[in-house]
């Protein structure tokens, strides 16, 4: 049998295995479902069937049981007419707030363990995220193979906690009953934001909000930072630790700066290199000026060396969406209680109160049983309670859900 055949085969498994979860779990529609647009992905199949529409939660349950999508999407958006197939015979009449926080656009030293990419033109190989062109060849047809573990996944969940307690709940007043968290059953979190006084927001509303959380073209006079003379002399003034809002956040994210910085990371340029290694010398004496408004606690130090470390805070503490996400008025989002097509995780919704604990390789586990499948080749991973792996070329009994996200990752093929 060839390889194709035997990805054939996993993949017609899959599919049965994805039907029967629709025909014995109920998938949790969306709001004003008969508003909504909805997309789906096949095994066998790198399409996307799209502008389909329904018009309550039976008919959308049967399309899952008949079809067994691998990947199943509807609209942020609300549209009088969701089913047609021009984007501007729609009728947009407004569009939640999401964003998406995905371990794919963070900076993790996991992924030197476990993600690999290679050149399809010339052959070249690496470890680690996938660059932009091959540094061989300069070709752009580099395939990617990615993997999902705890340091992934806890690093996202961090950036979405941040993102939900430190902005929409602090900084946007946001209701938590208005907040909505799923995890995207792969390598991330999203958030669904009801309110209805921002539905109908455009892109450019939408931007504003985006470079507001990234702390885009923030300009450290603005939040209090500078230089005043009092009687003979001249004295740095910045924001307190205490203050609301950015002010507060740059105080910490420039003290967390300073605390993790050392010669190795300082930066080249001689006036700077100089300053910063001045305020290194007494690390917990700057870190306590600091908090109280008072940013020349060492001589010598300037507006400029403080605006670097602002810059860099920027960077630490900004939240870490993906920016098109939010941005797009007719963007489609994976469906909750779906099941992801790259991991048979369920796309699990996650009361905020139970985020902390919330463990993606526990809570969303879709399968049960066990089956036999041939490993080509994959990393150490847990499931459940259990660790396996690392697997190189070798048939290994799994329980049913270690299987499937083998399968899922084309790492394995069915025995």
């Amino acid at each position: 049998m060839s390889i194709e055949d035997k990805w054939a085969r996993s993949e017609a498994y899959l599919k049965n295995l994805f039907r029967k979860y629709y025909q014995e779990n109920r998938v949790n529609p969306p709001s004003s479902i008969e508003k909504r647009e909805f997309g789906f992905m096949f095994f066998g199949s790198q399409n996307m069937m799209r502008h389909l529409s329904f018009p309550d939660a039976e008919s959308l349950q049967r399309f899952l049981a008949f079809r067994a999508p691998s990947n199943a999407f509807h609209s942020a958006a609300y549209y009088a007419r969701p089913d047609a197939a021009r984007m501007d015979e729609k009728i947009w009449e407004g569009c939640d707030l999401v964003f998406d926080i995905d371990a794919d656009h963070l900076k993790t030293p996991c992924k030197e363990m476990h993600d690999k990419w290679a050149c399809q033109s010339c052959g070249q190989s690496g470890v680690g995220g996938k660059p932009e062109k091959c540094p061989s060849c300069g070709g752009q047809n580099i395939d990617e193979k990615t993997w999902l573990c705890e340091t992934c996944l806890e690093t996202a969940k961090n950036e979405l906690i941040k993102l939900v307690e430190d902005y929409l709940i602090t900084d946007f007043g946001i209701s938590m009953d208005e907040i909505r968290v799923v995890f995207s059953g792969h390598r991330g979190y999203h958030v669904h934001v009801t309110s209805d006084t921002l539905l109908d927001l455009d892109q450019n509303a939408r931007r504003e909000i985006i470079d507001y959380i990234k702390g885009v073209g923030l300009e450290p006079r603005y939040h209090g930072l500078v230089e005043v003379r009092e009687e003979r002399s001249k004295i740095i003034r910045g924001p307190r630790v205490d203050e609301e809002g950015w002010r507060g956040r740059l105080v910490k994210g420039v003290i967390e700066t300073i605390q993790l910085m050392d010669e190795s990371n300082i930066p080249q340029e001689r006036k700077i290199k100089n300053t910063l290694r001045s305020l290194l010398k007494d690390k917990n004496r700057v870190e306590a000026s600091l908090k109280e408004g008072i940013w020349d606690p060492v001589r010598g130090v300037g507006v400029e060396a403080w605006e670097y470390l602002v810059r860099l805070a920027v960077e630490r503490v900004g939240g870490k969406i993906d920016e098109p996400v939010t941005a797009d008025v007719r963007r489609l989002i994976r469906l909750p209680t779906s099941l992801h097509g790259k991991t048979g995780f369920k796309v699990c919704p996650v009361p905020l109160r139970e985020l902390s604990s919330f463990d993606p390789f526990k809570h969303a586990l879709a399968f049960k049983g066990d089956t036999t499948v041939h490993v080509e080749e994959a990393p150490r991973f847990r499931i459940g309670e259990e660790e396996f792996g690392p697997f190189k070329n070798e048939d290994v009994e799994l329980p049913l859900p270690a299987a499937v996200l083998l399968l899922c990752k084309r790492a394995a093929y069915l025995k």
